[in-house]
């Protein structure tokens, strides 16, 4: 095993150098610092994770909170997790999934600190948001992915410019019998779409056609179908439905599909997230793409800045969306 003192002989530089040019300390010139690393690298050097915590006074721990119900079935959170530890783990970071164990009374917070946690990504939360605060009120630096409220250390799509884009879409297609298959009413996220539907069609004189006491919590193939379902009863059938995940979308083709209508031929529908199942559906869904692959990079790239510049307080990061264009909308006739 190469020591750093091998290093050091090898480089003609002091330990103590070494080890700061490794550590990233700096006083080092960015030429010295460079110099060792590549002579490190070269004499396959592998940095002592319990040495660099003490140099460092870190752990290089990112904790993840990523609830059961709300996260692991989530297509979206799952990929936004990916990009997150590929680019996480690139600069030398390992994650933990945290716990919230009521019987133990170990929290979100008590287990970040019982494992040395640097810094935790909060992807999603289920009945667990009073611990999740713990952690936002503490000396850890906190990032959340699934805010439910416009605060300070958030990372989310601009949904409210997305459903926007998807609503102007079916309009230019000439529908105008836009019905909305709504996502959560408990969280900023959902209500940050809701308010993109009701400005658009307030707008354009149209009357919204949603369902107001009807809040979807999990964004499923199940609540697609039923709420589109509620939707036809309530409204008979729209020109095109405006959805908040690809799955809801799904749910909602297959209602038609049960009850004779062809989609995009009766009714025109887009999606929302751009999963990979887009591409193998009938029709393939057109839908809004969520970037997750910048927001798991701008995720880790947020929280290393917070940790290197020992700062606890980020502006919200917002990233921009786009509609990608499939076979479930059509332009409609009938005016």
């Amino acid at each position: 095993m190469v020591t750093i003192g091998e290093i050091a002989r090898a480089a003609g530089v002091s330990i103590s150098t070494v080890s700061k040019s490794l550590n990233g300390y700096k006083e080092i010139s960015d030429q010295t610092r460079n110099r060792v690393k590549k002579i490190a690298e070269q004499m396959g050097y592998t940095p002592n994770a319990a040495a660099q915590s003490l140099v460092l006074k870190r752990a290089n721990t990112i904790g993840i909170v990523y609830e059961v119900e709300s996260g692991l079935k989530n297509l979206f959170f799952a990929a936004v997790l990916e990009s997150f530890r590929k680019h996480i783990q690139s600069k030398g970071y390992d994650i933990l999934l945290l716990s919230n164990n009521t019987e133990s009374k170990l929290d979100y917070l008590k287990h970040s600190h019982s494992k040395n946690v640097d810094a935790v990504l909060v992807i999603s939360t289920d009945e667990s948001y009073e611990a999740v605060k713990k952690l936002f009120n503490s000396d850890l630096a906190v990032l959340s992915l699934d805010p439910k409220e416009d605060i300070h250390n958030t990372i989310y799509s601009d949904s409210y410019s997305a459903i926007r884009k998807s609503c102007n879409y079916l309009y230019e297609l000439g529908h105008r019998k836009i019905a909305f298959i709504n996502g959560s009413y408990q969280n900023f996220i959902g209500l940050e779409r809701l308010r993109g539907y009701l400005d658009f069609m307030k707008e354009k004189g149209l009357e919204p056609l949603y369902l107001k006491n009807r809040s979807n919590e999990s964004y499923t193939f199940h609540e697609g179908y039923q709420t589109m379902k509620a939707l036809f009863e309530a409204y008979g059938l729209p020109d095109a439905v405006c959805t908040v995940s690809d799955l809801m979308a799904m749910g909602a083709i297959q209602f038609f599909n049960n009850h004779g209508y062809h989609v995009p031929k009766d009714v025109s529908i887009i999606g929302f997230d751009d999963l990979d199942i887009c591409e193998i559906t009938t029709p393939q869904l057109t839908t809004i793409r969520q970037d997750y692959e910048e927001i798991g990079l701008r995720a880790s790239e947020a929280l290393i800045e917070m940790l290197d510049k020992h700062i606890r307080m980020l502006e919200p990061i917002v990233i921009d969306t786009k509609i990608v264009v499939r076979d479930s909308c059509l332009k409609n006739t009938k005016y």
